[in-house]
């Protein structure tokens, strides 16, 4: 199912990008089902593609990449139960999810080039064997609680065939904590920002465990995913940098961003999120100034600077 919202940037030069989220409801399965295509066929949704592999032979199973699912079973935790996610139901109570695999790939469809994010979980099979352990793997925490386990997901982007620097990591369990009891492990669904990826054409999804052993990791490599959220980037503003004598640093910034104002106007400051919406106002003094953007998600932001009679408008990264 498709959702597109378009916001307006007010003071910016132009439109800003719709925002398309897939929460998969439009797909159809048989009850209690999974998708499944023996030639490795990918499945598309409104905004992405996601690869699908399976392999054949005496021995035929999933292989790779993801499968949207209705399954609920959030209490076998075995390999036999791959497609159920430990929050039983899709994100929100909803029908359809999807889970995936390490390495899983997902490709934009145009226009859409950035990933805002998505709905995080485990799988039942990877929450029940790190909670109590099985043949292949360690109850995580060991048989004390103090060992520093952890499972997490690395979101690489690409464009081009070229990996983006920026990355979101997602623990979807960590026992790192010198408190035992902030050790957790993910049940519900939990919502992960990647915007600080930027534009991108496809993204990688690079699963890491503490639980390695002589074959590899051995916590179960699987997750689900819901409501995939994409945009397309800020293409139409135009970014008026000399009309006021204004200075911004530094650019990118990790929360702390100055402002100098090299003009006896008073001029405002105005800050709006990827959506368009407004986040701060300051009134700007003559001398240096501070916007403090630290509590804030990771990502592109846009400071709208105005003094009644010009705009600079400018594109700040958060990091």
């Amino acid at each position: 199912m498709k959702k597109t919202i378009t916001t307006i940037l007010a003071g910016l030069a132009l439109i800003t990008n719709a925002q398309t989220i897939e929460t998969f409801e439009s797909f159809t399965l048989a009850p209690n089902s999974f998708y499944k295509d023996t030639n490795s066929v990918a499945f598309t949704s409104s905004n992405a593609t996601f690869r699908h592999k399976w392999t054949n032979g005496s021995f035929a199973y999933w292989s790779g990449g993801f499968s949207y699912t209705n399954k609920k079973d959030s209490s076998n935790g075995n390999f036999s139960n791959l497609y159920n996610c430990r929050a039983l139901n899709g994100y929100n109570n909803s029908d359809f999810y999807v889970t995936g695999q390490n390495n899983g790939i997902i490709k934009l469809n145009s226009p859409n080039n950035v990933v805002d994010g998505f709905y995080f979980t485990n799988t039942t099979y990877a929450y029940k064997s790190m909670k109590f352990g099985d043949s292949f793997a360690k109850k995580f925490g060991g048989s004390t609680g103090n060992d520093p386990d952890y499972f997490r997901v690395i979101v690489k982007g690409y464009k081009n065939g070229v990996v983006n620097p920026d990355t979101a990591v997602f623990y979807l369990a960590d026992y790192r904590f010198a408190n035992n009891a902030s050790d957790y492990i993910v049940e519900g669904w939990q919502y992960v920002n990647t915007s600080n990826i930027g534009q991108v054409d496809s993204i990688k999804f690079v699963m890491q465990s503490s639980d390695v052993g002589s074959f590899g990791i051995n916590t179960p490599l699987f997750f689900s995913l819901d409501n995939f959220t994409t945009s397309q980037s800020f293409v139409g503003i135009n970014e008026i940098t000399n009309s006021i004598n204004v200075n911004v640093y530094p650019n990118p910034t990790n929360g702390i961003l100055n402002i100098k104002n090299n003009t006896s106007s008073k001029i405002t400051a105005t800050v709006f999120n990827q959506l368009g919406e407004q986040i701060t106002v300051i009134e700007l003094n003559e001398n240096n100034n501070q916007i403090n953007l630290s509590n804030f998600n990771k990502g592109i932001y846009f400071i709208n600077l105005n003094d009644e009679k010009n705009t600079v408008t400018k594109k700040i990264i958060l990091h």
